[in-house]
């Protein structure tokens, strides 16, 4: 049974305020610049708007997060340094997220290792897809890739997350109010096991996957590994043009 939150909070209804006007305004500006996106100057354009604009948005998404966890009666056990969840496949990531995300890590001494660390992970993934592609096939593909303990790219010694600043919505969502013996391999899905996700208001939901469908044009994978690699083929000479 998951923790019970008072979502008429004066806090949360403010920080959820918050967070809807940023949602629009991302939604409004993309709009326009995606006119151009397909040239190098279109592209650095957006770059330098989801440079600018999307620390705004992580702020008021944990914001907002921060003034749901605050109402409850128990706290979450999630902690420093506990990295389970981190061996998941990441899903559900927006197409400016994969953008934004891949800017601020392109120009690292670590990025053409995590590039390949991407490529396996991604490779991974897929072979563990059966050839039954009912409802549930994405469901099981997960689960098994889960079981292989396969860190992410980005996690760091320690369990420390190497792009915390910068992780998408999908990582930030996440939550435990168990032991995290309880968040590791097959424990997952042990009754005691008591992980929540915290949703967003639906209109706000919706607002975020309107901005994110502006992309659709382009293709990109809604998965944070193959994502990346898509965005890294897809403008990676735009990339190079501006080095």
């Amino acid at each position: 049974m998951g923790p019970e939150f008072d979502f008429t909070s004066a806090d949360v209804i403010a920080a959820e305020e918050s967070l809807r006007i940023v949602a629009r305004g991302l939604k409004g500006e993309l709009e326009l610049l995606l006119a151009e996106f397909g040239t190098a100057s279109g592209y650095a354009r957006m770059r330098d708007y989801l440079a600018e604009s999307m620390p705004q948005v992580y702020r008021s998404y944990d914001a907002f997060v921060a003034a749901v966890l605050a109402t409850g009666t128990e706290r979450a056990a999630c902690s420093q340094g506990c990295s389970h969840c981190c061996s998941h496949y990441v899903t559900s990531v927006e197409p400016y997220e994969l953008l934004f995300l891949h800017d601020r890590v392109r120009e690292s001494a670590e990025y053409p290792s995590r590039v390949i660390g991407l490529h396996r992970r991604a490779a991974l993934f897929s072979s563990l897809r059966d050839a039954r592609r009912d409802d549930q096939a994405e469901d099981r593909a997960l689960y098994r890739y889960y079981l292989r303990n396969v860190p992410c790219p980005f996690l760091e010694e320690g369990g420390k997350c190497g792009v915390y600043d910068s992780r998408p919505m999908s990582c930030r969502m996440f939550f435990s109010l168990s032991h995290p013996s309880l968040c590791k391999g097959k424990a997952v899905i042990d009754p005691g096991n008591r992980n929540f996700l915290i949703e967003l208001p639906e209109d706000i939901e919706a607002d975020l996957a309107r901005a994110g469908s502006l992309f659709a044009r382009f293709a990109l994978p809604e998965s944070l590994f193959e994502g990346l690699l898509k965005i890294n083929e897809t403008f990676g000479q735009f990339d190079d043009a501006a080095t």
